[in-house]
């Protein structure tokens, strides 16, 4: 495993409060390892996304969602398939089309933060509850350096 893994998985172990060697187990399971390697190459998805949540599946009738077990398991995924029932963990690569120096661990190659199942609706509130009035209330001389 790369100094760079080793740090992704000392974040999670942190952020999920789990061991070490549970963090790795993680990031070596099902797509794990083929997200990272895109991941590190700068190819593929600019994005990891690390949920600890219990499985769940959906109810194509009603959609609600119904956890299968109260046993939480370890989700690597890019975050298109997967719903955050939770806290979750992501892993954003700062240059879109570079590859990631895998020998590095805290650069500015990589930002690592925790996102929430109310995350949108966090982002939501700022945006209309804060910035919006902000913009709304700016005057024509604000605006002077603008183009039209």
């Amino acid at each position: 495993m790369t100094p760079r893994a080793r740090w992704m998985a000392s974040v999670i172990a942190d952020v999920f409060s789990v061991s070490e060697g549970e963090a790795t187990e993680a990031l070596n399971r099902d797509n794990g390892p083929a997200l990272l390697e895109n991941f590190f190459k700068g190819a593929g998805s600019a994005h990891v996304f690390v949920y600890y949540q219990a499985p769940y599946r959906i109810n194509e009738e009603t959609g609600e969602i119904r956890e299968t077990t109260s046993q939480k398991e370890f989700v690597v995924t890019d975050g298109e398939k997967v719903k955050l029932k939770g806290k979750g963990l992501y892993f954003l690569r700062t240059n879109l089309d570079k590859p990631i120096n895998v020998n590095g661990t805290n650069d500015n190659d990589v930002l690592v933060g925790e996102v929430s199942e109310h995350s949108v609706t966090a982002l939501n509130t700022t945006i209309n509850h804060v910035f919006r009035p902000l913009v709304d209330n700016l005057t024509n001389d604000d605006w002077k350096k603008c183009e039209d």
